[in-house]
């Protein structure tokens, strides 16, 4: 079985090997924040919006790129907080592109959408559901005495009622700019300090992925990771720790108290990217699954969309057709 994936892996090595340099990787940005570190604070109440469908009926409005550029930033929900604690925030690039994270520490999922600004109003289209809003909001800038800048969305789409969220920072990172790790760079034992990738195409249009993302091990093969599930619009990611002894890989997923051990092999097929195959995947119903090297892991959460933005790098598009 294993077998029947060397097809899908050389295509994929061929696509890092002849990657260009990256497009704005807007995601990166909450690579600051591994998966947030926040918990609640109150919030006013009132009633939500309703979505549109269909985006496409509408006539094209100008955009406001002075608007855009003034949402630029994390808008946290939550205050600092600890494993499990409940986590929401928006990201908006400052270019009509932005991500919205919900779950809790430990565990999360990430929609992203493209947005405007029309007068008042907060236009978000969010791409893999395509539901469209039209939002109510107010922006109130820092002032003397005052540390944050402050969001009400008066109709928020993700939450039941009006919501107040806060910015620290209008900060957003720039392509590479969280990278951790360099292919000499010393990283542990494999298959840590790499991101490690099962990407495939679906016939129905576009493309999904399993991702390990292990940041560099220790001297006692310990480290912190991520695992990811998804498409490049709509991904989970889990938070993990993982230990690795001899051909072992001991694997422990924060949230769900889930402790599993695989055993596994890195190998490298011909001229082709080096593989893991995991005998047990927890993360598939402990079948035998392998993954393609991505390259060094960097930041925390963000990965799957740094690595389609890179793969699209030389201005290919995606497998449905639509650019990025």
């Amino acid at each position: 079985m294993l077998r029947g994936m060397h097809a899908r892996t050389r295509a994929f090595g061929r696509l890092l090997a002849h990657r260009g340099p990256a497009l704005g990787l807007y995601a990166t940005a909450v690579i600051l924040v591994p998966l947030g570190l926040r918990s609640p604070t109150p919030a006013p109440s009132a009633s939500s919006s309703s979505p549109t469908l269909e985006p496409a009926a509408r006539a094209p409005a100008v955009a406001d790129a002075e608007g855009q550029r003034a949402l630029s930033g994390i808008w946290w929900r939550y205050e600092a907080g600890l494993q499990g604690d409940p986590l929401r925030f928006y990201y908006f690039h400052g270019d009509g592109t932005g991500l919205y994270r919900y779950g809790k520490i430990g565990l999360t999922n990430t929609h992203s959408f493209d947005y405007d600004v029309h007068g008042e109003r907060l236009v978000l289209d969010f791409r893999k559901s395509g539901e469209h809003y039209e939002v109510p909001f107010t922006l109130r800038e820092r002032g003397d005495g005052e540390g944050r800048d402050w969001l009400e969305l008066r109709e928020d789409p993700r939450e039941p009622g009006a919501t107040r969220y806060f910015r620290e920072s209008a900060a957003i990172v720039e392509p590479g700019s969280q990278r951790s790790a360099s292919p000499s760079a010393d990283l542990g034992p494999a298959p840590a300090g790499h991101m490690w990738i099962d990407l495939r195409p679906y016939a129905t249009g576009g493309r999904g992925f399993a991702l390990y993302q292990l940041r560099a091990a220790g001297i006692d093969g310990r480290g912190v990771g991520w695992f990811h599930r998804g498409d490049f619009d709509d991904w989970s990611t889990e938070a993990l720790t993982y230990r690795i002894t001899g051909d072992r890989l001991e694997l422990y997923f924060s949230l769900a108290g889930q402790a599993e051990v695989t055993s596994f092999a890195v190998q490298r097929d011909g001229e082709g990217p080096r593989t893991l195959e995991l005998a047990d995947d927890p993360r598939d119903y402990w079948h035998p699954h392998r993954y393609t090297d991505a390259g060094p892991s960097f930041g925390a959460a963000l990965a799957p969309l740094e690595l389609e933005l890179a793969l699209l790098g030389e201005g290919s598009k995606c497998s449905d057709g639509r650019a990025p």
